[in-house]
């Protein structure tokens, strides 16, 4: 059953002190359905030697199965695959010829729903497991539910809560849910009230959605629709906090008079989620704050039982029309394939307020234009791992008046920010994370007057920062720029047209540029007036900057604390991530020629199935 605490379990196990100290290299993979050999055996050799799999100039699947061979050769692994769905032999007959190389003591650990799976797997040794009896089910549940509480609370509602406990069946997920539920429940009578809910009563597809219904019902309408939303997300996804939170106001779902309550609220609604169990494995800095999570598989589940036809994943493949006018789509995640089909055969999209494109193909310029033209009421654009030419976006930005937030994620091929991007007066969130090529960010930046989200990390080309950006005097967060510290004047960012966004908050990570410290341009940022912040931390890129003068110039209230790197520091964290742009291009450019290889295949078949003479070895 989903929810009996199979993943937590595996979790203890591969965790262990003597797990890690056993084995010479333990993996972790999720084996989700569908089932991905290639994914799989990637992320397996990935871990093992990284080098070996960027060397691969086309990693098929055979290819990376043979490196793995040889490197298990020298290992005692322990391979976890989490959550399994296939029993199909042929799924599983490469993989397993592979790792018959490891050494005499390597272990495979399976967690999976289907009694089948094990038996195809010819498992030693298969541990069903049990649900927990009530007492175990109270232990878990009284741990949340009665913290904070005095010992005197505790015994008025030991009873009741030992009667609740047996409603959750041994489920220690909804054990989990209700004591969550239970945390913010003062007395007796309500209590009682969730004892008696009509809710256990009812019949769903799993025990775990009654628990998960009721906690479900009793959060404010507002968090109920936050919490629908992340049936956007495909499962297993890696969820970041601050980007969930704008994606959540692109919707309207975080209104408020006070301009600065909006994150606020949103912080709110993802910490009352996150006690409620609705999200797990919690990524967190290294002052506690919460970075990233996931959701629980089942949670998954249940959040796409809630949204029902309002949120879809579609992949559209060749020559097929994609048809959302019998469903009340109004959230869309597109993978496609292939662009060839011009214009995309999708028909009603017009009433998107949320459309995600997943593709790793050459963009169609047709395509794209036809989808960015008929989607004239979207609050919330992303383009995940496309490859965009400026041009493209350009063209079709001028329709997207409604947009709140945009998101180029991993797109290659966009060297700068189109001018028309700036003509977004309503955009909140521009999310420019991961473009590796990118070089310069549009020189009007400063009409975006309504921007509250800026993040342009992990994008080592971009050397432009215009100095509009000043003007952005409702920036919450900003993450990743390079400021100059030598000059005022110029087309530049400098650190001192930091003066006037006191809306910032969270932490704040810079770089800074320049030959030397002007005292009076660092004095301008007015670092005291950033109440809001929390951390900052410097990044001095200079050898002729010392950061005792810096922390002199800046003159930071005692509130804020300010982490000063000075460039021998630096050094190494910007050749660490030169060294991860590599190895993303590498993975950009081992997409691209499987890629090609594919349409070599299909058109070699094609041929072959018409009869004409092949075309297959035509293909470079």
């Amino acid at each position: 059953m989903g929810g009996i605490g199979k993943t937590a379990l595996a979790q203890l196990i591969y965790n262990d002190r003597r797990i890690q100290t056993h084995f010479s290299k333990t993996i972790w993979v999720c084996a989700s359905d569908p089932f991905d050999q290639t994914k799989i055996a990637r992320a397996i050799l990935g871990d093992l030697d990284p080098d070996s799999l960027m060397s691969l100039k086309t990693p098929t699947l055979q290819s990376v199965l043979s490196k793995i061979s040889e490197k298990l050769t020298r290992e005692k692994f322990l391979f976890v695959f989490d959550d399994v769905w296939t029993d199909r032999d042929q799924d599983w007959e490469p993989l397993k010829v592979a790792f018959k190389y490891g050494m005499p003591g390597s272990c495979i650990l399976v967690t999976t729903r289907k009694e089948s799976v094990a038996r195809r797997l010819e498992s030693p040794h298969v541990v069903p497991l049990q649900l927990l009896p009530d007492e175990m089910c109270w232990l878990i549940l009284s741990q949340k539910a009665f913290s904070g509480r005095s010992q005197a609370s505790r015994e008025i509602l030991e009873d009741t809560g030992r009667e609740i406990a047996k409603k959750c069946k041994g489920l220690p997920l909804a054990a989990k849910t209700i004591g969550g539920l239970l945390q913010d429940k003062q007395g007796r009578e309500e209590w009682q009230n969730v004892l008696n809910n009509v809710i256990w009563k009812s019949s769903f597809a799993h025990e775990i959605f009654s628990p998960l219904l009721l906690s479900y019902y009793d959060l404010p309408s507002p968090i109920r629709q936050c919490l629908s939303y992340c049936a956007i997300f495909p499962n297993s996804f890696t969820i970041y906090k601050d980007e969930l939170i704008q994606c959540w106001m692109a919707q309207g779902y975080l209104n408020s008079d006070d301009n600065r309550r909006r994150e606020l609220k949103g912080e709110e609604y993802f910490k009352y989620l996150a006690t409620r169990s609705f999200f797990q494995d919690f990524e967190k800095d290294t002052s506690g704050s919460i970075i990233s999570c996931k959701m629980h598989d089942m949670v998954h589940e249940f959040v796409h039982f809630l949204a029902e036809h309002r949120f879809v994943t579609e992949v559209v493949p060749r020559n097929s029309t994609l048809d959302l006018s019998s469903k009340r789509v109004r959230h869309l995640r597109l993978v496609i394939p292939s662009w060839d089909a011009s214009p995309l055969p999708i028909c009603l999209i017009e009433k998107l307020r949320s459309l995600v494109v997943v593709s790793f193909d050459e963009t169609s310029d047709d395509a794209l234009q036809d989808l960015l033209s008929r989607s004239k009421l979207l609050r919330f654009l992303e383009f995940d791992w496309l490859h965009l030419r400026p041009e493209q976006i350009a063209g079709g930005m001028e329709n997207l008046i409604h947009l709140r937030y945009l998101s180029l994620i991993s797109c290659s091929g966009l060297e700068n920010l189109p001018e028309s991007v700036c003509e977004l007066i309503n955009l909140q969130s521009l999310n420019l994370r991961d473009c590796l090529d990118l070089k310069k960010l549009a020189v009007g930046m400063g009409k975006l007057i309504n921007l509250r989200y800026l993040c342009i990390k992990e994008c080592p080309r971009l050397s432009y920062y215009p100095k509009g950006i000043r003007h952005l005097t409702s920036l919450t967060r900003l993450s990743g720029i390079k400021m100059r510290v030598d000059q005022s004047d110029g087309i530049e960012f400098s650190i001192g047209d930091l003066e006037n966004l006191d809306l910032l908050g969270g932490n704040l990570c810079v770089e800074l540029i320049g030959d030397a410290l002007n005292w009076a341009e660092a004095n301008r940022a007015k670092l005291h007036n950033k109440i809001h912040l929390k951390r900052t931390d410097i990044w001095i890129c200079s050898p002729n900057i010392k950061k005792e003068e810096v922390l002199k110039a800046l003159n930071p209230p005692s509130t804020l604390l300010v982490e000063l790197f000075d460039y021998q520091k630096w050094l190494p964290f910007n050749e660490a991530r030169i060294q991860r742009m590599k190895i993303k291009e590498k993975n950009r450019v081992a997409f691209k020629v499987a890629r090609l290889v594919h349409r070599a295949a299909l058109q070699f078949i094609a041929d072959c199935s018409s009869g004409e003479e092949s075309s297959f070895f035509s293909y470079d």
